[in-house]
């Protein structure tokens, strides 16, 4: 498309639904010539809501900034790039525009300040790629329309005042956010909403000051369609990054597409530190996984365990993989008679989320109800040869004449591993053995209930045959085959 057509479609634009002292449209290649070109080039700035010619000026803090490739029309970010490594300043920034892509190198020396909100993607492709510098910006959105959005965090800080939400609304949009260090502040934090596909890898630096009423959020939460898929991954096989949050502030799983998957700990202070209004908010998916290595994934530090609706959903709850061990808030138990939920809402009178259990005490002592899911390949989980197990609880001891305990289990992994429910045990290790503890299955809840005087380390599954009789049964199958032939 020529530069007179998108002059025009830009100047009725504005004239619409804008009203800015000046916009002004950086586009390195009508410029300079080239693909990109440093924000303090004066050549690179284009006046095209009104003379469609060059400004011979940088930005300054009253100027609203567009970046965008208006010689091509381009969606590839990278034909339109700017570079930033001094001071920068602007009222406002959309980066990637109009249906127009571009990109942005946030380099060391930078200092970009934006007053209001930074939209990067939201209108075009768009590519930000930070290995230093500072960017702050009063709100940070990534991501909409349905365009694809990249955001490379490498070193240096980005802070907001406004909240930071990597997939905002959008009807389709692709966002991924790959944080391998530098810190992101900021007083919220959202990861695809309503439409998107929010993705944030997170293998190194900081996300700190969540606050209360901000708020650490995976998914649509409260609004009235799920996203796509919302995922934030915390961690690889190699290393993680640092969560801090403060002590009333909350996490929050979306129950459509949402998932937390990974290793490393959210800290909100310390244990004990978190105020009642810590929330942890899950009617998505939590997966601990130590991508081989004994890893825990800690979200101990809320203060309790919430759900937003009371759902016994296939597969959203809690899960423990590939060496990984997921600890969550301990109940407080009171002295006597009562029932209590590990891993769900304590409103409920029946476990929801897979993998959550609930606890009737007869003459408990006051004390704390704390417990740890561990995947079943972990090097603490004892030899289970001829044993499959969907599930495995580490619960500390507490003093109590009896307790009837009820487990959630994972029905989606019977069925993969071709377990019939009814056959379904709880094992206890005792002595370094696993011994049935006699249960009652109820399939219909995905649920079964045990009796046990003590706690310790628990399983829930069945034996499996042994090769040399898989063998024989394949050999026999066969056999009355060709006899029935």
């Amino acid at each position: 498309m020529s530069k007179s057509i998108l002059t025009g479609i830009l100047i009725v634009f504005s004239l619409v639904s804008m009203s800015f002292a000046d916009s002004m449209f950086f586009d390195a290649l009508s410029g300079t010539g080239n693909t990109s070109a440093n924000w303090t080039d004066p050549l690179a700035w284009w006046d095209y809501n009104n003379t469609g010619g060059a400004f011979s000026r940088i930005p300054t803090a009253d100027d609203y900034v567009f970046l965008l490739d208006g010689y091509y029309w381009d969606s590839d970010p990278m034909v339109d790039q700017a570079i930033v490594n001094s001071s920068a300043v602007a009222k406002g920034l959309w980066i990637g525009y109009w249906g127009c892509a571009a990109s942005m190198s946030i380099e060391t020396g930078a200092n970009l300040s934006i007053t209001n909100q930074s939209t990067i993607g939201q209108s075009g492709n768009a590519v930000v790629t930070q290995s230093g510098g500072t960017f702050t910006s009063g709100a940070v959105r990534i991501g909409g329309g349905s365009y694809t959005t990249t955001y490379n965090l490498d070193a240096g800080q980005v802070t907001t005042t406004g909240g930071f939400v990597v997939g905002d609304v959008s009807s389709g949009a692709t966002v991924t956010m790959n944080q391998t260090g530098g810190t992101l502040t900021t007083n919220s934090f959202a990861l695809g909403k309503t439409g998107t596909t929010g993705i944030y890898n997170m293998t190194g630096g900081t996300i700190n000051g969540i606050v209360y009423g901000g708020n650490f959020q995976i998914g649509a939460i409260g609004s009235g369609a799920g996203s796509v898929k919302s995922e934030f991954n915390l961690g690889d096989a190699v290393s993680t990054g640092t969560i801090l949050m403060s002590k009333d502030s909350s996490l929050l799983i979306d129950s459509r597409n949402s998932i937390l998957r990974g290793w490393g700990t959210f800290d909100l202070g310390g244990a004990g530190v978190a105020s009642s209004a810590a929330r942890l908010y899950n009617d998505g998916v939590v997966k601990a996984d130590g991508y081989g290595i004994d890893r825990d994934l800690d979200l101990s530090q809320f203060d309790h365990v919430e759900t937003y609706s009371n759902i016994n959903t296939t597969t959203n709850g809690w899960f423990a993989v590939n060496h990984g061990r997921l600890l969550l808030p301990s109940v407080a138990v009171a002295a006597g008679n009562g029932s209590y939920n590990w891993g769900d809402d304590s409103y409920f009178t029946s476990t929801n989320l897979v993998n959550s259990f609930r606890v009737t005490f007869t003459g408990a002592s006051a004390g704390d109800l704390t417990a740890a899911l561990l995947a079943e390949d972990r090097s603490d989980v004892a030899a289970h040869d001829g044993l499959a197990f969907l599930a495995v609880w580490q619960i500390d001891q507490m003093v109590f004449t009896n307790a009837n305990v009820i487990f959630r289990f994972d029905d989606a992994m019977a069925a993969e591993l071709g377990i019939d429910e009814s056959l379904l045990n709880v094992y206890k290790l005792v002595n370094g053995a696993w011994v049935i503890i006699p249960g009652t299955v109820d399939s219909f809840a995905n649920q079964i209930s045990i009796s046990t005087d003590s706690f310790g380390t628990f399983a829930v599954g069945a034996a499996v045959p042994e090769p040399v009789t898989l063998i024989l049964l394949g050999i026999g199958a066969a056999f009355l085959r060709k006899r029935i032939r």
